[in-house]
Parts: C-alpha cells; structure tokens; sequence
C-alpha cells in the first residue's frame, strides 16, 4: 500500500484549513463595517450647523437641539409646513444610522404631537476636529464641534 498520497492528502488538508483561517482573520480585522467606537468626550460640546441649527451634547445624555431639521412630519415645532424644524431638549445615546459610520442618536418628543421622535448625527473625525451631518439634513449641510459646551 502506498502511503504517498493519504500524506499529501492530509497536508494539502492541513494548508487549506490554514488558508480558510487565515483569510477569516482578515476579514475580522479589515472588515469595512469595523470603525473606531466613540467616547464622550468625541461628541461632547457644542456642534454649529451650516444651515444656522446647533447641537449641544452634555455628558449627562441630554442635549439642546437648536433649529434642526425634524426626521419626520410630526418631529418640528408644528404639524405644517413651517414647522421644519425643532427647537428644544432631547437626550442622547450613541447609535448609528444605518449604512452609516457611528454616531449618536437624538431623542425627543414632537411638541405638536407628543411624538417620538430620533434625529441621528453621524460623526466623523478628522485629525484638525470633528464634524458631522444629520442624514434629514438637505445635502451640504455640516456640523462642526467645538469642544465646549454652551448653552
């Protein structure tokens, strides 16, 4: 009996399984959905829109939402079309938006309605600061951090 080929059976067996392993580590490591995880002090302070909205993020999770872009139709200061926006206090917990990077979500209460409203803000940092958009926001529009928070 010849035991030539149970020999290379059994390592071209032991490289493959090898080759398989090695590529699953890979993946895991390179993955395209793997992203630095934020900490509070990436999100803390006050956050200045293009279009004139603010965001204030406290450590405590709660925050201050100044003429922001409502999510959805029950979300703004009234039911009509002048009630685009929100003004008013919400709170905070890190969260992403689908198919987006991290982030964190907004959550609060329409005041025409009563509401439940969640406004996402997906944050990319940079190595000069961090900025951010709102996906409701109309294209363009960006939000810059300063480190302090006001208000």
């Amino acid at each position: 009996m010849n035991v030539r080929p149970r020999q290379f059976l059994w390592w071209f067996l032991v490289a493959a399984g090898l080759f398989v392993a090695v590529l699953a580590a890979l993946r895991a490591d390179l993955g395209e959905d793997r992203e630095a995880s934020l900490a509070v002090t990436d999100v803390q302070g006050s956050w200045q829109g293009s279009d004139g909205g603010r965001l204030t993020v406290r450590a405590d999770g709660s925050a201050k939402l100044e003429q922001v872009t409502r999510p959805g139709p029950d979300c703004g200061q009234s039911t009509g079309p002048a009630g685009r926006t929100y003004t008013g206090p919400a709170t905070w917990t890190f969260d992403s938006y689908p198919d987006e990077r991290p982030g964190i979500r907004f959550d609060y209460q329409g005041p025409a309605t009563a509401t439940s409203c969640k406004a996402y803000l997906v944050v990319v940092p940079h190595e000069n600061g961090t900025s951010g958009f709102l996906p409701q926001d109309p294209n363009g529009v960006r939000y810059v951090r300063s480190a302090e928070p006001q208000g």
